[in-house]
């Protein structure tokens, strides 16, 4: 399958298990992928594969906390591949779990700045090369937990809530464009980041709260990503889609 043929995508969070899956399935079908993301190694890993499987990818490694990183994403899309048809952002700071009252005004900054500024910065200077090429989809990578809370996670509900309603929000403001927006919401997924919040895997698998009795993976919610950036998807914007095994229906 093509779905995603002649398509160049900005995938922040690259080297983490979501932001690796995406980018792989995007390469995929057929697209071309700028992987962004402050860990150089991981990113690497992301594109070597994307190259050795017969598709197109470049490496960013930068902090998309800073606005020239954005300049410098789009810039690089523009250069290696002629173009910027998709954004998704879905790059993550995390802390230990704890309540707000013992977070530190800096590290709940640094939360805001690499979990919902980075969108921002990513949308602004995105939108103005897509509407050159005619339009494009962006996804903002939220979470069940955009929805609902969670003890211990109040930056984190913060952020993922701002980044579902943000995406609206810019639906209104560039449909005209051609530009869609829609946020991804994954339920709790089998990554690494995950992970490391329990001493062993099995503990982590059961902590799932799904109704399907399991934790999700990365390649389920790398789907929907495709669905979104994917002319299938043409009709779709201002949307949150919910990737979550029914976290949230009960």
């Amino acid at each position: 399958m093509a779905r995603l043929a002649g398509k160049v995508a900005i995938v922040t969070g690259a080297g983490g298990g979501i932001g690796g899956a995406i980018s792989r399935q995007f390469a995929a079908e057929g697209a071309a992928v700028v992987c962004l993301d402050i860990n150089g190694d991981t990113v690497k890993e992301t594109t070597e594969a994307i190259k050795s499987s017969g598709g197109k990818a470049v490496a960013l490694v930068a902090d998309v906390a800073l606005e020239a990183t954005a300049v410098d994403a789009v810039s690089l899309a523009q250069k290696e591949f002629g173009r910027l048809d998709v954004l998704v952002s879905n790059a993550v700071y995390d802390l230990p779990l704890a309540p707000l009252t013992e977070i530190s005004h800096s590290d709940w900054r640094r939360t805001m700045e690499v979990n919902l500024d980075s969108a921002f910065l990513l949308s602004k200077h995105s939108i103005p090369a897509m509407e050159a090429v005619g339009g494009g989809s962006i996804v903002l990578v939220a979470s069940q937990l955009g929805r609902v809370g969670r003890n211990g996670r109040p930056w984190y509900c913060a952020a993922k809530g701002a980044l579902i309603n943000l995406a609206k929000a810019m639906a209104l403001d560039h449909g005209a464009q051609k530009i869609r927006v829609n946020s991804l919401s994954p339920g709790p997924v089998e990554t690494g980041r995950y992970l490391k919040n329990f001493p062993d895997l099995q503990s982590a698998r059961d902590s799932h709260h799904s109704l399907l009795g399991r934790l999700g993976q990365p390649d389920e919610i790398a789907a929907g990503a495709v669905f979104l950036a994917s002319d299938e998807a043409s009709f779709t914007t201002g949307s949150d889609l919910l990737i979550d095994g029914g976290y949230t229906a009960v």
